[in-house]
């Protein structure tokens, strides 16, 4: 059942559920309707009755010789009963009317209610005449003075409303199947009109494809949940249409960055081979096929690590991490770098410790700092800061370079984007460094930010969280 049951539509259910609970709140309504209707029509009638029992109890007695006393006088002579006084009936045990006390006459009535059931409580009507009904009340009466037990049968008039009492059972009983109905139908048209739109969106999802991303799910109404739940696939869209195209751009531009070492390699051997050659011509082909093959496979590598951090991101360690002591590691490393080009170095590192990955962040330095060495020139001085700024460190790195361009700082962390011919493969880059910093930053929870320095040249900002 439960299987059967999630295999239905949402409208289906959800007017399944509609048409179940209107039920049940009709059901419990007419139940409420109905006993309302009995408590203050019919009941009232049943308590007059025992009201006027208990008046009578009071009032009446008999005696041992079977004489019937009303308010310790005979009563047997009275022709007429007093309409104040309430309606009744004496009947002996053996069935036999002893005295009837009401005001009708006989030419009023026009058939007498037939004896009571002894022993036993009843109310019942009699039609005693076309206009007149009668609601009675059967009860055991005891006579201590004959030790007998005869019955008492108070009357009084059936008023029309209590028969409405029957009408309105059958009402309930002729309405609600129709009113339950009404109700499925009704609320499987509601939210068949209402879900219209969920069938829309899912009608256009089924036309999106990776070919197709600029498709867009259709918001009829933005301030309900169906329109909410739309923009945010829209949103969601929008993202993995920028991540495909990101995708096709940086695979076009692997693919063309791959293929220049490649067909280098390939020209060189063709060279070599098209005739004989001495020692050293073969060694110098050699060469730079051998530096092509290294410039390709540093490629290689740099794009793995982009993948990486991308993808399925290494384990950061966050643990303490003297940033002095990394700065001035990382200008260790590259100082034979910056010593071929007579440049030197302009350290402010006080004493600091950082809450951070010291792997990654020692890849995202050395970045900063071999890219002020390609591109300054030769002479110059390159300037490594580690300051505080509120609960951050920051890591600056100033060269004096040629800047870069209004233009082309809104892409500096772009894959494969170098900003001018200055920047280009003769000097070993790839345009893959910044945007492997950024990636190293996200995972570290800092930013890289760039800013010209003054007079000319590029200052390249990393700022790291204390903890």
């Amino acid at each position: 059942m439960k299987a059967w049951w999630r295999q239905r539509t949402l409208r289906f259910r959800l007017a399944a559920w509609y048409g179940a609970g209107g039920t049940l709140l009709l059901a419990i309504f007419s139940a409420t309707l109905y006993s309302y209707v009995a408590e203050t029509m019919a009941r009232p009638l049943d308590s007059e009755l025992r009201q006027d029992l208990a008046e009578i109890r009071q009032r009446l007695a008999i005696t041992a010789e079977g004489v019937v006393l009303w308010d310790r006088a005979g009563a047997t002579s009275q022709a007429r009963w007093n309409s104040e006084n309430p309606w009744f009936e004496l009947w002996n045990e053996q069935g036999e009317l002893v005295r009837r006390f009401w005001p009708f006459t006989e030419s009023r009535v026009e058939s007498m209610p037939v004896a009571p059931e002894p022993g036993r409580d009843r109310i019942s009507i009699f039609n005693v005449a076309r206009d007149l009904r009668l609601r009675v009340l059967s009860v055991p009466y005891a006579v201590p003075a004959r030790s007998e037990t005869w019955m008492i049968r108070v009357m009084t008039v059936h008023r029309p409303m209590a028969d409405g009492l029957g009408a309105l059972r059958l009402i309930i009983a002729g309405a609600l199947p129709v009113v339950v109905a009404l109700l499925v139908l009704g609320g499987y048209a509601l939210t068949r009109r209402w879900l219209k739109p969920l069938d829309l969106m899912v009608a256009e999802a089924n036309r999106i494809t990776a070919e197709d991303l600029g498709r867009r799910l259709p918001v009829v109404n933005p301030h309900d949940e169906l329109g909410q739940l739309a923009e945010v696939f829209n949103v969601t869209l929008d993202r993995l249409e920028e991540s495909f195209v990101a995708l096709d751009r940086f695979v076009a531009d692997a693919s063309h960055e791959l293929r220049t070492p490649l067909t280098t390699l390939r020209n060189v051997g063709e060279v070599g081979l098209r005739r004989s050659r001495t020692v050293e011509e073969y060694r110098e082909i050699i060469g730079s096929m051998l530096e092509e093959a290294q410039r390709l496979q540093l490629l290689t590598q740099r794009l793995l690590e982009l993948a990486s951090t991308e993808g399925d991101a290494p384990t950061v360690e966050h643990l303490p991490v003297r940033l002095d002591e990394l700065v001035r590691r990382c200008v260790g490393e590259l100082g034979i770098l910056a010593e071929n080009k007579s440049q030197r170095f302009l350290l402010e590192t006080p004493e600091c410790t950082a809450q951070t990955d010291a792997v990654l962040l020692r890849q995202a330095v050395q970045n900063l700092v071999d890219n002020a060495i390609k591109y300054s020139p030769a002479g110059t001085t390159i300037q490594i800061k580690v300051r505080e700024a509120g609960d951050h460190w920051v890591i600056e790195v100033t060269d004096e370079g040629p800047g870069i361009g209004v233009e082309h700082r809104s892409r500096l962390t772009a894959r494969f984007f170098r900003p001018d011919s200055g920047r280009d493969r003769g000097r070993g880059g790839f345009g893959l460094g910044l945007a492997l910093t950024k990636a190293y930053l996200r995972l570290l929870g800092g930013t890289v930010e760039y800013a010209p320095a003054p007079g000319g040249g590029s200052t390249f900002r990393l700022t790291l969280p204390r903890v």
